[in-house]
């Protein structure tokens, strides 16, 4: 056993314990000199008196994870926070790594586990996000003597200040990538773009998970973080997506089960990557929008549809899954641009868009 000093970038002093454990090295640092040595002593004590170190830690971080779900995400957060916790659960913490023990999360993993989603262009406010979503699990794991030290803790994070703003995507922008897939043949795909700018559903955890049992006849029910935690919410189904829903149904002889099946069922991230890439972004571009463009972007469409029907913050936010505080700080621009003298309802503004006719909605969706 041993415990080394060193000097970080910044100048301050780190202490690492290293040690023989079942003949593998082990390690842990510390900031302060006397922590490593009172943690020294006690490995040695341990150690002396043939005591087991290895952490228990062999149950795997989705079994942990739903038990977390339970005891804490479900009493401690708030319904907004719960939101957001289990779509990052969702989408990235339990496909990449659930299936690991816990004992066997390291800060080298949880670095790859980075480099994986900036790979994928995730947003760095969204890495922070499922960071402190992890790190909070990995914490009660840390409390229940299950891991000796949160590997989460050391690992570097990046800022987090937002990289880009929403981009707003006016109905004409919509109809000009919807008419072009539909000059593909690709009713579905039409369909989808549909949905996520006039129902403004999260893409991937509410959208392609969608099943017809959801949509009923004037609004579209989405469950509580896909029976994680959160709240339910319905979202109103405007008649421009009603209509479209009933011609793919029509299309795709389907009355249960998932409203957009990929190949194989249900999506896969590839699936999702090869939609993103390769039949959305190419319409959206030719319609004129950023090279940037995501399919979260459609979500602007509908908030500012609502917002030009003169809706409030909270009556957008609710339909949106956000607080009020997100939704005001993504479509500020669009509430301080608005007009009450110049509302038009949803239904209308999507109608224009469909018939030629931008004059219907001249600046409200510009």
């Amino acid at each position: 056993m041993s415990i080394e000093s060193s000097i970080r970038a910044d100048g301050t002093k780190r202490y690492k314990v290293r040690w023989k454990e079942n003949g593998e090295s082990r390690a842990k640092s510390f900031d302060k000199e006397r922590d490593a040595i009172r943690f020294d002593g006690n490995i040695k004590r341990r150690l002396a008196l043939g005591e087991d170190l290895t952490p228990r830690g062999t149950q795997r971080l989705d079994a942990f994870t739903q038990e977390w779900i339970d005891t804490h995400m479900k009493v401690a957060l708030t319904s907004e926070t719960q939101d957001v916790y289990a779509t990052q659960l969702d989408l990235r913490i339990l496909p990449q790594l659930g299936h690991l023990r816990l004992r066997d999360i390291r800060p080298s993993t949880i670095d790859e586990f980075v480099a994986a989603m900036k790979r994928k262009k995730v947003g760095d406010p969204t890495i922070v996000k499922t960071l402190t979503v992890l790190q909070s699990i990995l914490q009660r794991a840390l409390r229940d003597e299950e891991i000796a030290t949160n590997p989460v803790r050391v690992v570097r994070k990046p800022a987090q200040r937002r990289e880009r703003e929403p981009i707003m995507v006016s109905p004409e922008k919509v109809e000009a990538i919807r008419t072009r897939l539909l000059a593909l043949g690709r009713t579905r795909d039409a369909t989808l773009v549909s949905l996520l700018a006039y129902a403004g559903l999260r893409p991937e955890s509410e959208a392609v998970t969608l099943t017809w049992e959801q949509v009923g006849a004037r609004a579209i029910f989405i469950p509580r973080g896909r029976k994680r935690g959160g709240r339910d919410r319905h979202v109103r189904l405007l008649a421009a997506l009603a209509e479209d829903l009933r011609e793919w149904r029509l299309a795709s002889g389907s009355r249960t089960g998932l409203v957009f099946p990929a190949s194989a069922g249900p999506w896969k991230e590839h699936d999702w990557d090869n939609w993103r890439d390769r039949i959305f972004r190419p319409p959206a571009h030719a319609a004129g929008l950023p090279e940037d463009i995501r399919p979260r972007d459609l979500r602007s469409s509908f908030a500012t549809l609502l917002i030009h029907e003169g809706r409030t913050i909270v009556d957008v936010a609710r339909q949106l899954g956000h607080s009020a505080s997100t939704c005001l700080k993504d479509y500020a621009g669009v509430f301080e641009e608005f007009d009450p003298a110049q509302r038009v309802t949803a239904d209308e503004a999507i109608a224009a868009a469909r018939s030629a006719k931008p004059h219907l909605v001249r600046g409200a969706h510009s």
